[in-house]
């Protein structure tokens, strides 16, 4: 079957003309070709991203390159924080990962490790010495995840127990570094203790000791001993944070703050008044009058000094001795009102507050263009002057009163007839142009295209090819209907070749004379319409025949 229609094939190709069999293999070549870039462009690609494309810490793409270099791997580049790798030899890079425990932090751990290589021949406290080793490693990779930490290590240690208590004095250090110049703040040290404090049972923070690379001072000496030193920090570190975030929009600024604390740890005052009018509780009051009488005394001893005389007249009241009394008592009870106070002063008040803040010299200058457009709206970009030093003190002097207006209000109240703008301070610094990263040029940027894009480009051009050849196939298909000259002949009466039953039969071609030789009509004919020739002669020689 197959040969049957490879000789079909054959037949028909060897019957096609010559610009026809052109046309169809160029049309086979194209699909071929087609076929391939499909083909290729299904297939994985050759390089890929290390875990999908992971972002990783700068240390572990340290890990990861010292643990490539160590298996002896090549072929692979490191790209930002990525790493791109051959396909084909994914398995190879991964397992020299697994083998240098250079995994990123969330997908190794150190205890998992050392569980898995743990041994019945061991003791119980060579496994929880080695276990608790690996727990102080990763406790060390989760602090480095903080963003402002590039470095930790976990020391931990317990004590004997000390007489029949149970429970054994156990301590923590942690050694961290910094990610730039500046020393931990008092809020990251405070989330490390609590972690590890957390990590083991029955530590509290008291045990865990974090030291900082960067710090000028012990942590627990100034900071912890000294209550005014710590308060100064504290308000500090507070008001720089609120005037960054007021000041927000004036781009990088410096700030610093000085705190004056009063050195009073605390006072108490208590105080008693009592009221002008005291008012009455209770009132009583009490009269009594009394009233006596009695007989005088009479006159001298006998009977002539006592005896009344005639027609003389007399009045026994006269005789009568009468006394009267009052007695009036009266009582009450009054109440003073009282008033008590007691006022406390909280401890290490912040009394004044001095500010500084760096702009930087750049700010004026894109400040200018726009605050020149804002006074002529009507003036184009191309027409803003350059600015002078007399503008320049002009703008220093309206940006430091904005600055100044808005951070005095967050400041604390100055005493009454004092200025509160000299607290803050507002200076300019000349910002150095960073250097600029080397940028790709436009013929490497085209080669790089060019590389990733050659197969889509070439599968364009080859859709092109196509399309040429199928119009040049459609113009060689109408080229082929025969004209009236050739079918009358030329003029010339042709013999008319015998009828086949597998052959149809055609009218004979007529040739025209034009008054030229026989040899010079042929040789036109012929290079005209070779097939037209070759049916000529063919009935000439059947018929001679």
């Amino acid at each position: 079957m197959l040969q049957k229609v490879i000789e079909q094939f054959r037949q028909v190709f060897g019957a096609m003309p010559m610009p026809s069999r052109i046309i169809a293999g160029l049309l086979v070549v194209a699909i071929a070709l087609s076929l391939g870039f499909l083909v290729r462009s299904g297939s994985e690609p050759d390089t890929e991203y290390l875990l999908g494309g992971r972002l990783l810490d700068q240390s572990d793409l340290d890990a990861a390159e010292v643990a490539f270099g160590t298996a002896g791997l090549t072929g692979w580049s490191r790209e930002g924080r990525r790493i791109k790798i051959p396909t084909q030899l994914r398995s190879e890079f991964l397992a020299a990962l697994e083998q240098a425990t250079s995994l990123p932090i969330s997908l190794r751990t150190s205890v998992q490790s050392a569980i898995e290589q743990s041994s019945p021949f061991e003791s119980s406290a060579q496994r929880l010495s080695r276990e608790m080793h690996a727990k102080e490693i990763d406790l060390g990779n989760k602090i480095a995840a903080f963003p402002d930490v590039r470095w930790a290590s976990v020391e931990y240690d317990r004590g004997e127990r000390m007489g029949l208590t149970r429970d054994r004095p156990q301590s923590a250090s942690v050694f961290v570094q910094p990610d730039n110049a500046d020393p931990l703040t008092r809020a990251r040290v405070q989330m490390i203790k609590e972690m590890i404090r957390g990590s083991f049972a029955g530590m509290s923070q008291e045990d865990v000791v974090v030291i900082d690379a960067n710090a000028s001072i012990a942590p627990g000496l100034a900071d912890e001993d000294d209550p005014l030193l710590r308060k100064r920090r504290e308000a500090e570190a507070n008001f720089e944070q609120k005037i960054r975030a007021q000041l927000a929009g004036y781009g990088p600024i410096r700030v610093a703050a000085y705190a004056e604390i009063d050195p009073t740890l605390g006072s108490e005052k208590a105080a008693l008044k009592y009221g002008d009018q005291p008012t009455t509780v209770s009132e009583s009051s009490r009269r009594r009058e009394t009233e006596s009488s009695r007989p005088m005394q009479g006159g001298t001893p006998g009977a002539p000094a006592n005896t009344l005389s005639a027609n003389r007249p007399a009045k026994l009241g006269d005789n009568v001795q009468v006394s009267r009394s009052k007695d009036d008592e009266r009582t009450s009870e009054k109440v003073t009102s009282k008033e008590y106070e007691t006022s406390r002063v909280a401890a290490l008040q912040v009394k004044r507050v001095r500010v500084s803040i760096g702009l930087p010299r750049s700010y004026y200058e894109k400040v200018w263009p726009q605050e020149f457009l804002q006074a002529n709206p009507g003036k184009p970009l191309e027409e803003i002057p350059s600015m002078q030093t007399a503008d320049l003190q002009k703008l220093r002097d309206q940006t430091k009163l904005s600055i100044q207006a808005a951070i005095t209000p967050m400041l604390p109240d100055v005493a009454a007839g004092e200025d509160r703008f000299p607290l803050v301070e507002v200076w300019d610094y000349p910002d150095l142009p960073v250097a600029e990263l080397p940028t790709a040029s436009t013929g490497s940027v085209a080669v790089a295209w060019l590389a990733d894009s050659w197969q889509t480009i070439a599968l364009v051009l080859l859709a092109a090819v196509a399309l040429l050849v199928a119009r040049s196939a459609i113009r060689s298909i109408g080229g082929d209907a025969e004209p009236t000259d050739f079918r009358e002949g030329f003029g010339l009466e042709l013999p008319t070749p015998p009828v086949t039953q597998d052959e149809e039969t055609s009218d004979a071609d007529s040739m025209e004379i034009t008054g030229g030789t026989l040899k010079d009509e042929l040789v036109h004919l012929v290079e005209r319409n070779p097939e037209v020739a070759a049916n000529v002669i063919r009935s000439w020689v059947t018929e001679a025949a």
